[in-house]
Protein backbone atom coordinates (compact mmCIF):
# COMPACT_ATOMS: atom_id res chain seq x y z
CA UNK A 1 0.00 0.00 0.00
CA UNK A 2 3.10 2.56 0.93
CA UNK A 3 4.25 1.71 -2.39
CA UNK A 4 0.54 2.95 -4.51
CA UNK A 5 1.03 5.88 -2.29
CA UNK A 6 4.54 6.67 -3.18
CA UNK A 7 3.46 6.19 -7.05
CA UNK A 8 0.43 8.47 -6.38
CA UNK A 9 2.21 11.15 -4.78
CA UNK A 10 4.54 10.81 -7.68
CA UNK A 11 2.14 11.05 -10.39
CA UNK A 12 0.68 14.12 -8.08
CA UNK A 13 4.01 16.35 -8.63
CA UNK A 14 4.09 15.11 -12.28
CA UNK A 15 0.90 16.47 -12.82
CA UNK A 16 1.75 20.00 -11.15
CA UNK A 17 5.08 19.86 -12.88
CA UNK A 18 3.30 19.56 -15.86
CA UNK A 19 0.86 21.53 -15.44
CA UNK A 20 3.29 24.63 -14.39
CA UNK A 21 5.40 24.38 -17.80
CA UNK A 22 1.85 24.27 -19.98
CA UNK A 23 1.23 27.50 -18.04
CA UNK A 24 4.75 29.42 -18.55
CA UNK A 25 4.85 28.22 -22.17
CA UNK A 26 1.06 29.97 -22.04
CA UNK A 27 1.86 33.04 -20.60
CA UNK A 28 5.72 33.37 -21.62
CA UNK A 29 5.89 36.23 -24.28
CA UNK A 30 9.25 37.77 -25.94
CA UNK A 31 9.57 41.34 -25.82
CA UNK A 32 11.48 42.92 -28.56
CA UNK A 33 12.59 47.07 -28.77
CA UNK A 34 13.62 48.29 -31.97
CA UNK A 35 14.98 51.82 -31.46
CA UNK A 36 17.36 54.00 -33.72
CA UNK A 37 18.90 57.94 -32.84
CA UNK A 38 20.71 60.30 -35.06
CA UNK A 39 22.98 62.78 -32.92
CA UNK A 40 23.91 65.56 -35.37
CA UNK A 41 25.93 68.40 -34.14
CA UNK A 42 28.23 71.39 -35.13
CA UNK A 43 31.35 72.38 -33.23
CA UNK A 44 32.55 75.87 -34.50
CA UNK A 45 34.84 77.67 -31.79
CA UNK A 46 37.38 79.94 -33.38
CA UNK A 47 38.89 83.15 -32.89
CA UNK A 48 37.09 85.63 -35.37
CA UNK A 49 39.15 89.00 -35.01
CA UNK A 50 42.42 90.35 -33.28
CA UNK A 51 42.91 94.15 -33.16
CA UNK A 52 45.67 95.93 -32.06
CA UNK A 53 45.01 98.90 -29.66
CA UNK A 54 46.76 101.94 -29.23
CA UNK A 55 50.08 101.47 -28.00
CA UNK A 56 52.27 102.92 -24.70
CA UNK A 57 55.52 104.11 -25.15
CA UNK A 58 57.57 103.02 -28.46
CA UNK A 59 55.51 100.02 -28.80
CA UNK A 60 54.37 98.78 -32.46
CA UNK A 61 52.88 95.88 -33.67
CA UNK A 62 54.57 93.68 -35.93
CA UNK A 63 52.11 90.33 -35.95
CA UNK A 64 48.75 89.69 -34.56
CA UNK A 65 47.47 86.45 -36.61
CA UNK A 66 44.87 83.12 -36.20
CA UNK A 67 46.70 80.17 -36.51
CA UNK A 68 45.16 77.94 -38.63
CA UNK A 69 43.67 75.79 -36.19
CA UNK A 70 41.93 79.17 -35.48
CA UNK A 71 41.57 78.12 -31.59
CA UNK A 72 45.54 80.26 -31.74
CA UNK A 73 47.14 83.33 -32.05
CA UNK A 74 50.91 84.49 -32.69
CA UNK A 75 51.85 87.87 -31.15
CA UNK A 76 54.73 89.28 -32.28
CA UNK A 77 55.16 93.24 -30.88
CA UNK A 78 58.41 95.28 -30.93
CA UNK A 79 58.99 96.95 -27.34
CA UNK A 80 62.18 99.51 -26.85
CA UNK A 81 62.02 100.02 -23.06
CA UNK A 82 60.80 99.23 -19.67
CA UNK A 83 57.00 100.15 -19.58
CA UNK A 84 55.86 99.95 -23.21
CA UNK A 85 53.24 97.62 -24.22
CA UNK A 86 50.38 97.01 -26.50
CA UNK A 87 46.64 95.85 -25.80
CA UNK A 88 45.18 93.16 -28.56
CA UNK A 89 41.49 92.68 -28.39
CA UNK A 90 40.84 89.42 -28.95
CA UNK A 91 37.00 88.09 -30.33
CA UNK A 92 36.28 84.29 -30.15
CA UNK A 93 32.79 83.02 -31.84
CA UNK A 94 31.02 79.98 -30.92
CA UNK A 95 29.33 79.69 -34.79
CA UNK A 96 28.18 75.56 -33.41
CA UNK A 97 25.32 74.54 -32.03
CA UNK A 98 27.07 73.00 -28.73
CA UNK A 99 27.54 75.10 -25.56
CA UNK A 100 31.93 75.44 -25.34
CA UNK A 101 33.74 75.80 -22.05
CA UNK A 102 37.20 77.56 -22.14
CA UNK A 103 39.39 74.48 -20.82
CA UNK A 104 42.80 75.98 -20.35
CA UNK A 105 44.37 79.46 -22.37
CA UNK A 106 47.99 79.40 -22.19
CA UNK A 107 50.67 81.49 -23.94
CA UNK A 108 54.11 79.48 -25.55
CA UNK A 109 57.70 80.16 -24.08
CA UNK A 110 56.81 82.63 -21.24
CA UNK A 111 57.90 83.15 -18.15
CA UNK A 112 58.30 85.72 -15.15
CA UNK A 113 61.75 86.63 -16.39
CA UNK A 114 61.31 86.79 -19.74
CA UNK A 115 61.49 90.66 -20.97
CA UNK A 116 58.19 90.11 -22.72
CA UNK A 117 55.19 89.60 -20.46
CA UNK A 118 51.72 88.53 -22.08
CA UNK A 119 48.26 89.05 -19.51
CA UNK A 120 45.04 88.80 -20.97
CA UNK A 121 41.48 89.92 -18.81
CA UNK A 122 38.30 89.66 -19.80
CA UNK A 123 37.78 85.77 -20.21
CA UNK A 124 38.65 82.30 -17.87
CA UNK A 125 39.21 78.96 -17.38
CA UNK A 126 35.81 77.33 -17.02
CA UNK A 127 34.41 80.75 -18.77
CA UNK A 128 30.91 78.83 -21.11
CA UNK A 129 30.85 80.52 -24.77
CA UNK A 130 26.80 79.54 -25.71
CA UNK A 131 26.39 78.29 -29.31
CA UNK A 132 26.02 81.23 -31.31
CA UNK A 133 27.68 83.72 -29.27
CA UNK A 134 30.65 86.03 -29.24
CA UNK A 135 33.18 87.12 -26.20
CA UNK A 136 35.52 89.77 -26.31
CA UNK A 137 39.07 89.94 -23.93
CA UNK A 138 41.90 91.58 -24.38
CA UNK A 139 45.89 90.31 -24.45
CA UNK A 140 48.27 92.66 -23.27
CA UNK A 141 52.41 92.67 -24.07
CA UNK A 142 54.17 94.41 -22.02
CA UNK A 143 58.16 95.17 -21.47
CA UNK A 144 59.35 93.60 -18.29
CA UNK A 145 60.05 96.35 -15.85
CA UNK A 146 61.88 93.88 -13.84
CA UNK A 147 64.73 92.77 -16.26
CA UNK A 148 67.99 93.81 -14.57
CA UNK A 149 70.15 93.06 -17.72
CA UNK A 150 69.50 94.34 -21.15
CA UNK A 151 67.69 91.89 -23.39
CA UNK A 152 68.93 91.07 -26.54
CA UNK A 153 67.05 92.17 -29.85
CA UNK A 154 65.95 88.59 -30.38
CA UNK A 155 64.72 88.31 -26.85
CA UNK A 156 62.47 91.37 -27.71
CA UNK A 157 60.82 90.10 -30.97
CA UNK A 158 60.03 87.04 -29.83
CA UNK A 159 57.06 85.44 -31.04
CA UNK A 160 54.59 83.83 -28.72
CA UNK A 161 51.14 81.80 -29.44
CA UNK A 162 48.06 81.93 -27.52
CA UNK A 163 46.35 78.68 -27.52
CA UNK A 164 42.04 78.55 -26.33
CA UNK A 165 41.67 75.01 -25.72
CA UNK A 166 37.51 74.68 -25.19
CA UNK A 167 35.96 71.45 -24.61
CA UNK A 168 32.22 70.62 -25.03
CA UNK A 169 29.79 72.33 -22.16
Amino acid sequence: MESKHKNALIGALLAVVFVMAVGYAAFAQQLTINGSATISSNWDVHIETITAGTPVGDAASTKAEVGTDKTSATFATTLKQPTDSLTYTVTVKNGGDLDAKLSTLTFSDTSSTDPILYSYTGIAENDVLNAGESTTFTVTVTYNANVETQPTEAQLKKDVTMVLNYVQA
